[in-house]
């Protein structure tokens, strides 16, 4: 799935020791410089990861002469104020973002290695939240993201929650033809946002975060917004409930289009019909 990760994702990658950790790391970078994105790395051993891609063929010294490639330790930037202030790390991720693309790469492309959070560090725990709603940064579509886990640093409750809050999560067992299982992505014709993929469980923090602040994340959002759901293979009822909830609790009117019938049936059966300014549209 890493090198079928593209702008816009933002992927939970479990690893289980160093040489797999270096392997996707080799494969997420070199798809960066290719792609022309700006590649960031926040993660321990900075010095020692540049020269291991270079002995893979990555010409690490070019890349961060020229500014593409950048790398800081977790004291320089997650933990630069002594503490983890999720806020400040997100709007981070949003300056960085512009900082890429007034630079003229084609996006801003991340990896974040998280192992710093196993550690006793003041703000850590509010790590689920913030991978959950640092998804809003990504559903602009101009940036990308890996988080590394390790899973011998997390307990597996500690790793479930975190992956609960990202759209894809990338471990021993993900499949070598698998697809990130959800994407969310803004949309400004029409202003909304589109989902592709799975919506249940495994991903439902992160889709909640993106709706629940759907209005505000979209420019120029006045009158509808509109969801497309034309591409989402498959969404439980929780997920439903997620998207009838943004038309409750915001003055917009919200048009659900794309709909099978599949989802259309699982919208009524959960009250659709009675929301008002909820549209549902079917599928062409």
């Amino acid at each position: 799935m890493i090198d079928r990760l593209r702008l816009g994702d933002h992927a939970c990658v479990v690893v289980d020791d160093d040489a797999i950790r270096l392997r996707y790391l080799a494969t997420y970078v070199a798809a960066g410089l290719c792609d022309n994105h700006r590649v960031l790395y926040f993660g321990p051993g900075v010095e020692r990861l540049s020269a291991d891609l270079a002995a893979l063929g990555l010409d690490t010294l070019a890349a961060r002469e020229r500014g593409q490639l950048r790398m800081a330790t977790p004291e320089d930037s997650y933990l630069a104020s002594g503490s983890f202030d999720p806020a400040v790390t997100i709007a981070g991720w949003r300056s960085e973002t512009e900082s890429a693309l007034a630079a003229g790469y084609r996006g801003m492309r991340a990896i974040g290695d998280m192992s710093w959070a196993a550690r006793p560090v003041p703000g850590a725990e509010l790590l689920p939240w913030y991978e959950a709603q640092v998804n809003r940064v990504f559903a602009g579509g101009d940036a990308m993201a890996i988080c590394l886990y390790d899973r011998r640093l997390f307990t597996d409750t500690a790793l479930q929650r975190i992956c609960w809050s990202h759209p894809a999560t990338v471990d021993h067992e993900t499949g070598t033809d698998a697809e990130p299982a959800l994407r969310a992505i803004r949309t400004t014709h029409p202003p909304g946002i589109r989902l592709e993929g799975d919506a249940d469980l495994s991903n439902r923090h992160a889709l909640r975060a993106v709706m629940e602040h759907l209005v505000e994340d979209t420019p120029a959002s006045v009158g509808s917004l509109t969801v497309d759901v034309s591409r989402l293979r498959f969404a439980d009822a929780a997920a439903m409930r997620i998207l009838m909830r943004t038309a409750t609790t915001e003055a917009h009117r919200l048009r659900v289009v794309g709909c099978s019938p599949a989802l259309r049936r699982l919208l009524t059966f959960n009250g659709a019909d009675a929301v008002t300014g909820l549209t549902v549209e079917p599928a062409a």
